[in-house]
């Protein structure tokens, strides 16, 4: 079974649960039923600065690597996960200085040639707002925490055309941009989890799927909220 490398964005105030929940789903994908199987899929954390403080407060991690260190080796990467924060946490990135390299790295993953057989962005919850601030989601179908639809919208009108804006979705899948990366943007937080679900599906198979959410005990749910 192929290898695959995640690469989680981290930045101060990023919601935990959106980072953390798609990492322990993709922690989760082995090559075989035995727990001792090797893991399918290595993620590696990263941010602009060290240590980060997510948004619940006491919770600071330490990445494993720098933004310039993955965007020297970016395309070693198979899948870029956002997470979303805040609406004041979220303008304050996507219009500073360092958020121009944070959307720089967007641009250039969305730009990149399949790798083996996928190549994935995905975003959970408001990170859609920073994909659509890259350019990245014009006339292509995304959501978004339920609370911060407008925000999707104008923020993609603004900086790369408009949004095809789907309601009441776990997840949406936009398909393959021009360049054959696979655009998935997640619904609020817990969202994530459905959403990496889907795409371990997608790369790897349903059986491996379905395995990973035995191993956390977490039911995919379905795509529509109900």
């Amino acid at each position: 079974m192929s290898q695959y490398n995640i690469a989680v964005l981290l930045y101060p105030g990023a919601d935990a649960l959106d980072f953390t929940g798609p990492v322990e789903i993709f922690s989760a994908v082995l090559s075989g039923r035995s727990l001792s199987a090797p893991a399918v899929f290595h993620s590696t954390t990263f941010a602009l600065a060290s240590p980060v403080t997510a948004a619940s407060g006491p919770l600071t991690l330490t990445p494993n690597a720098t933004l310039v260190q993955v965007r020297e080796r970016l395309e070693d990467f198979d899948v870029l996960v956002v997470p979303g924060a805040g609406p004041q946490v979220i303008t304050d990135l996507i219009t500073s200085e360092d958020g121009k390299q944070v959307l720089d790295l967007i641009k250039r993953f969305a730009g990149l040639e399949p790798r083996s057989a996928h190549r994935v962005l995905l975003s959970v919850c408001t990170g859609s707002v920073i994909l659509g601030a890259a350019g990245v989601l014009g006339g292509k179908e995304a959501t978004t925490h339920h609370m911060f639809y407008d925000m999707l919208s104008e923020v993609s009108a603004k900086a790369g055309g408009k949004v095809e804006l789907v309601k009441e979705r776990r997840w949406v899948d936009a398909g393959f941009n021009e360049a054959g990366v696979r655009i998935v943007t997640a619904g609020g937080v817990s969202s994530g989890m459905d959403a990496s679900l889907y795409v371990v599906e997608k790369m790897v198979g349903k059986d491996a799927a379905d395995l990973a959410g035995e191993i956390v005990e977490f039911e995919s749910r379905q795509e529509v909220v109900v």
